[in-house]
């Protein structure tokens, strides 16, 4: 069943006639979604038209902006290499800030997991200083630029936008180098809002934390993921995440990179619907849950491009040697995948590809000693080729920051 909304009856600013998301999602999944008589009531997918799309803000930044801050261009500029500090809970400011100092030694972005932000044991006004020294020193000692995610999510958008002020005022001349998280669906459209129209120049990193709820295949109201992310770059979400396609431990299947499509194409079909964005910014992927290095190479092969953020706690944190060759494997993995894709190992599999890239890189050969479950299951007698002969298990590395932690 299709239902056709006439714009008109949708909501507008009083301040500058735009459109209001909060607007088009009270008729459209309102009282409809609690009617007794309705059984089954999922959205599957929506449609704008031209000149209300126009209407909303859309992005202002995206991966492209975060590619010139990493020195790689403005276009296909590939993967950005990310993580959530782990652990992910318990930790005090100093120690987070040697954990960001130690994975940047690899990667590129490190985010606030959702529940961080100011908890009585990691205040922002004491753990975002300890952020910005760890990256002013891994980008002297690496020569390359680091991003950071600041958790700045609230019920009051006057704390927000508080918060928003305090992570810039202490990052100073490294503001574009700092991306505001916002819950965006516990914390609602509204929440996107506030920081996309108070903080237009940073990175808008929607986390969607709670969104199962609702868009998961088990329910039988609500609407999809896939409507979830479009929504999110309507309202102006610079980058979502999208699950792993299957390919990580998220619900989700490989049909999902569709989802991808919509965010970053100029026009795109869903489900039922061909959407021309006129020219709206592009909104991001960001892949996490579950993804480490050996996973992303079929990932990539099936969305048939790498220009997603990564988000990788365990897969660079758990990597047996710790997160700089964590963070330097997930690298790995996409070189490993692009240079499979050039024909550089002639005509062999994606895995074997794979393998022989990982026999010369001993992160990504790391990796594989890590993550020997993954391994079995993704590459088939990758112990005879590699040569392994070890023991059936490598325990990841231990961190001094994790022990300081536990003993505070």
């Amino acid at each position: 069943m299709k239902i056709a909304y006439p714009t008109l009856l949708f909501d507008r600013n009083i301040t500058d006639g735009r459109a209001m998301m909060c607007s088009v999602l009270t008729l459209s999944i309102g009282n409809n979604q609690g009617m007794g008589d309705v059984e089954y009531g999922k959205i599957y997918d929506i449609y704008f038209p031209p000149a209300y799309l126009r209407l909303f803000d859309g992005p202002n930044c995206n991966v492209v902006d975060m590619w010139r801050i990493l020195n790689r261009g403005m276009g296909n500029g590939g993967l950005i290499v990310g993580t959530i500090i782990k652990p992910k809970l318990g930790l005090q400011p100093k120690p987070f800030g040697e954990a960001c100092y130690a994975f940047w030694q690899g990667g590129d972005f490190i985010k606030n997991d959702e529940p961080q932000g100011n908890q009585v044991f990691c205040q922002m006004n004491e753990c975002i200083p300890e952020v910005v020294k760890a990256m002013r020193a891994a980008i002297k000692e690496t020569g390359s630029s680091k991003l950071f995610s600041a958790n700045i999510t609230a019920d009051d958008p006057n704390e927000m936008i508080a918060r928003g002020k305090y992570v810039l005022s202490q990052f100073g001349p490294l503001g574009e180098n700092c991306a505001f998280l916002v819950d965006g669906y516990v914390a609602g459209g509204t929440a996107i809002t506030v920081a996309r129209r108070n903080f237009p120049s940073q990175f808008l990193h929607y986390h969607r934390a709670g969104h199962g709820a609702i868009t998961s295949p088990q329910t039988q109201r609500g609407y999809t993921a896939f409507v979830h992310t479009k929504i999110s770059r309507v309202i102006g979400a610079s980058g979502i995440h999208t699950g792993t396609m299957s390919f990580g431990k998220m619900e989700g299947d490989a049909s999902d990179k569709n989802i991808a499509f919509m965010l970053q194409d100029d026009e795109a079909d869903g489900p039922y619907y061909h959407q021309e964005w006129e020219g709206m910014k592009q909104t991001t992927p960001i892949i996490s849950g579950g993804m480490n290095a050996l996973r992303l190479p079929a990932f990539f092969e099936n969305l048939g491009h790498s220009n997603v953020i990564l988000t990788a706690g365990g897969g660079s944190f758990g990597h047996k040697d710790g997160p700089k060759p964590g963070a330097i494997s997930c690298r790995q993995g996409e070189e490993s995948w692009k240079e499979w894709k050039a024909g550089k190992f002639g005509d062999v599999s994606l895995s074997d590809g794979i393998i022989e890239f990982a026999k010369t890189h001993e992160e990504l050969k790391g990796a594989f000693l890590t993550f020997q479950k993954d391994a079995d299951q993704i590459y088939p007698g990758w112990k005879e080729k590699l040569g392994y002969t070890g023991e059936s298990s490598v325990q990841a590395a231990t961190f001094d920051w994790a022990k300081k932690a536990a003993a505070n």
